[in-house]
Order: structure tokens, then C-alpha cells, then sequence
């Protein structure tokens, strides 16, 4: 092969990289390391990393960052925010690549924050080695809000693009580690899994009393009321004072989702009488406790200020 067809190899190359390549890929299609040096020394080729370098011609967009992050570091992947964001999240944006290796793998990365961990699943996307929707869930869980957690891992199962029985093999496989926000992963995800468990009423009750006795100056609850747009039905519970209504929804995840339009249109209804509603699941009063108290509060602080 000569020189020219040496760099058509090269371009090809980089063309299904996003204009980046490793210098173990080069050797192995028969660039010399003397080509490589004069290169770079012509400012034909850029040298990303060591060992990684990029074709001069090729824009330099946020893919290019991160397949050159990813072939920085061997047998990697891009992970957490960085990850999301190549994974086609909603809300997340390109961000310093992030990128998870085994422990036995030299970490040093100037393009990339490097975490260890022997035990990840990986996909591709765009060329770009990634971890699975299911990976990056639970590595991201004790670094955002559980709200935004549930609304990302909820839309992927809703659109079929992530699989429970994925989720449910990673809380598995973490079950015996000690894994940050273990607990939590473990609630999340047995509250979305078929077999999941269904709190009792009387205790979910309990924890909602439990919560609002938290609140500093809560007015009176009427438990079980009456609700204002259909005396026939009730609320688990209803302040007057601050026009607010809480819930405490112990249905399955598979329910509750099957009841979506229902919950909407009730919810319309409440607010069609000047009344807001605040849903709190079983994993919302075990695991958010804290929050559930403050986003109560703040309801009656806005309702307070509005008055």
C-alpha cells in the first residue's frame, strides 16, 4: 500500500470516528510512526490526547470531543451527563465528557473525567462507545434530582427505548456492592417492575400524616374530604387555607401510568376550583421525605404571599 492509499485509509477511518483516531489504529493499517510525526509537525493531523489525533479539516464538534475522549482512554465509554446527552436525553446538554473504564486501566485522560468500574453495560451511538440507557440511569442517580431521574427513566420505558428487566439486571447486579443511593435505585426500580410492591393505604396514609406534621405552621387537614367539584368522591387530604390538595398514591407504577388521563383530568378539575394537587408516592414519603416537606411547604408559602 502506498502513501496515498495509506491516508484514503486514514480518512476513511476517520470519517467513522467523527474525524479521530488512535495511534494503535494507524500502526495497524501500516502508518509508520515517522508519517505520524510529520504530520502533526504539518499540522495536517491534530494531537488531541496522547495518542489520539484528529484530521486538521474536520470540524471541531462536540462528537469529535467525545470519540477522541472515549479512544483517550482504553476499552471506555462515555457515561453521566455526557453520556444522557449522547444517549438523546431530553434537557441534557453537551458537557465535559465523562468516560468509565476498568480499575486495571491507566487512567489519565486530559480530555475527560475518568471513572473505575469493572461491571458497566455499553452501547453505541454515533460511532461513539456509550453506556446503556439503563447504566447511565443508575450512574446518574446520586448526582440529579429523583424527580428528573423518574421523568427520564419513565419516558424511556413508556417509548420502548429502555426494556425494566434491563433496570432491574443492573439493581441486581449492584445488589451486593455498596453503591451510593442503593436503596433508593432499589425503590425506583422495583416500583416500576410488574411484580413490584404495593404499599397499604392505611400506611401510605400514615406516611402522609407523618409528612405534613413536618411543616412548620401547616394549617388544619381535612383527611378523606369531600372533594369540592364531586361530594362523591374524596381526597386524602385537603387545606383549606392554603387551596391545596395531597395525595398519596399507592398504586403500581403500571397502574398509575394506565391512569394518567384520569389523574389529568381530576387534577383539571381541582384546579377549575382554585385548587392545586400535590401526588406523593410510596418512594416520595420513604426516600424524599425531606423534599415532600419542603415542596409542601413552599405551597403554603406561595398560597401565603398570594393571598
Amino acid at each position: 500500500m502506498n502513501i496515498h492509499e495509506l491516508m484514503r485509509e486514514v480518512e476513511r477511518l476517520a470519517r467513522l470516528q467523527h474525524g479521530v483516531f488512535h495511534r494503535s489504529q494507524l500502526l495497524a493499517i501500516g502508518v509508520t510512526p515517522k508519517m505520524i510525526v510529520h504530520r502533526v509537525k504539518t499540522k495536517a493531523w491534530i494531537r488531541m490526547a496522547p495518542s489520539v489525533y484528529a484530521l486538521a479539516s474536520h470540524p471541531p464538534t462536540w462528537e469529535r470531543q467525545y470519540k477522541a475522549a472515549e479512544l483517550a482512554t482504553s476499552s471506555s465509554a462515555i457515561t453521566d451527563f455526557a453520556g444522557g446527552h449522547l444517549l438523546g436525553w431530553s434537557g441534557f446538554r453537551t458537557t465535559k465528557p465523562e468516560v468509565v473504564s476498568t480499575h486495571t486501566t491507566n487512567h489519565r485522560n486530559r480530555l475527560a473525567v475518568v471513572h473505575r468500574n469493572n461491571d458497566v453495560k455499553v452501547t453505541s451511538v454515533r460511532g461513539i462507545t456509550v453506556t446503556t440507557h439503563a447504566q447511565t440511569l443508575c450512574d446518574l442517580l446520586s448526582r440529579m434530582r429523583v424527580d428528573r431521574w423518574e421523568q427520564v427513566a419513565d419516558h424511556l420505558l413508556l417509548t420502548g427505548q429502555m426494556h425494566i428487566d434491563e433496570l432491574v439486571e443492573r439493581r441486581v447486579a449492584y445488589e451486593l456492592s455498596r453503591r451510593p443511593g442503593l436503596p433508593l435505585l432499589r425503590a425506583l426500580v422495583d416500583e416500576r417492575s410488574a411484580e413490584g410492591w404495593v404499599a397499604p393505604e392505611s400506611e401510605l396514609e400514615t406516611m402522609l400524616h407523618s409528612a405534613v406534621a413536618l411543616v412548620r405552621d401547616c394549617p388544619s387537614v381535612r383527611w378523606q374530604a369531600p372533594a369540592p367539584w364531586d361530594p362523591s368522591k374524596r381526597v386524602d387530604g385537603l387545606i383549606d387555607e392554603w387551596g391545596l390538595i395531597l395525595e398519596a398514591d399507592g398504586r403500581s407504577w403500571h397502574a398509575r401510568v394506565l391512569d394518567f388521563d384520569n389523574d389529568r383530568w381530576r387534577d383539571n378539575q381541582a384546579a377549575a376550583c382554585g385548587l392545586r394537587v400535590q401526588r406523593f408516592t410510596f418512594t416520595h414519603l420513604t426516600h424524599r421525605l425531606d423534599e415532600v416537606v419542603a415542596i409542601i411547604a413552599q405551597a403554603g408559602r406561595t398560597a401565603s404571599s398570594a393571598a
